[in-house]
């Protein structure tokens, strides 16, 4: 572990202790946007999607991967995000996966459904399907090529994806790393509030905690926002924010957290954050950006998950780098504690 990581760790955890000393932990609550029966709670996985050697989809790993998302508890699902790669899927295998998991639904309580694409037409031509299936929700990202020039272009893009599924619930995908479009989360929802009726909250997978904490309190808490990341699950519950959407094997360490936080056992919550931090810190050293997603992959089949390689422009871990990677997650103990 480098000497930054270190220092920043040590920040995070004594800004937490002090946070917490006088907290009164109160019972989660349904956020005030949410429709009667949609209340994903806890962390939501999302899952992979399974290729075959010459990067066609392999629907008959699905059931393989249902199986190892059952042993890790997870109760909901974030399907076709960036973990899934559905940005490069075409929409028509977006639609065959989307009813895919769906025939598997007795297994969970909420299956929310990415459907952004890199244009309108296409967006909208999910959002209906995705109605038209019966999902529990649905979430879209911004185009990422010809970019929303100003939040009220992004309100206007989401609001006409959104009326192509006016009886399902609406989440805002935002990842700025990726997509690199850098808006206002918060101003998004103060402005779309009026436009969207179907808007329910934000999946906010970009780092800056400043904006998780305002889309949170905003409107007495009206939205639920879903943290999109895998080592500030504990900096987001002081915040009030009790939902996730991790990669899969980050779940339980996910629930573990959430659990001992809820309980006050705040010593036992920071252990857990520290393991989360140290396990992200290691896949870091080996890739960066959408390289995290192919790191991730194969952390997956160290777990005896196998779920075939990348799709391109992706292309599978060099050997050596696979190697290395399994062997400091072996030392830190990350296979002994989610195999």
């Amino acid at each position: 572990m480098d000497e930054h990581t270190d220092t920043m760790k040590k920040i995070i955890l004594a800004s937490l202790q002090q946070s917490v000393k006088s907290r009164v932990v109160t019972p989660i609550r349904q956020a005030s946007s949410l429709p009667a029966g949609l209340n994903p709670r806890g962390s939501i996985a999302a899952p992979f999607t399974p290729f075959k050697d010459n990067g066609d989809v392999d629907f008959s790993l699905i059931p393989t991967h249902i199986e190892y998302l059952k042993r890790l508890s997870v109760p909901s699902l974030f399907v076709n995000g960036t973990t899934g790669e559905g940005l490069s899927l075409t929409t028509q295998e977006r639609k065959k996966i989307t009813e895919a998991w769906l025939d598997n639904k007795a297994h969970f309580e909420h299956m929310i459904f990415h459907i952004g694409a890199g244009n309108l037409r296409d967006s909208q031509e999910l959002a209906a399907h995705s109605e038209s299936v019966k999902v529990d929700a649905i979430a879209c990202i911004s185009p990422s090529y010809f970019k929303p020039q100003r939040v009220e272009d992004l309100v206007e893009y989401m609001r006409q994806v959104a009326e192509a599924a006016p009886n399902t619930p609406f989440y805002l995908y935002d990842i700025n790393f990726m997509t690199q479009v850098y808006l206002s989360n918060p101003e998004f929802l103060e402005l779309a509030q009026s436009k969207i009726p179907t808007l329910v909250g934000i999946k906010h997978s970009s780092p800056e905690l400043n904006s998780l904490m305002r889309c949170h309190v905003m409107d007495n808490e009206k939205y639920q926002i879903l943290l999109g990341s895998d080592d500030t699950m504990l900096p987001a519950l002081s915040m009030g924010i009790t939902n996730s959407v991790p990669s899969c094997f980050m779940a339980p360490l996910h629930n573990k957290i959430r659990e001992d936080f809820t309980k006050g056992d705040m010593k036992a919550a920071q252990h857990t954050q520290l393991q989360c931090m140290e396990i992200a810190a290691i896949r870091a050293k080996y890739a960066s950006g959408a390289g995290l997603f192919v790191a991730s992959r194969a952390m997956m089949k160290m777990l005896g998950c196998d779920l075939g390689p990348p799709r391109l422009p992706l292309v599978p871990m060099e050997p050596s780098k696979y190697q290395s990677l399994e062997a400091e997650l072996r030392q830190c103990g990350f296979l002994d504690i989610l195999s």
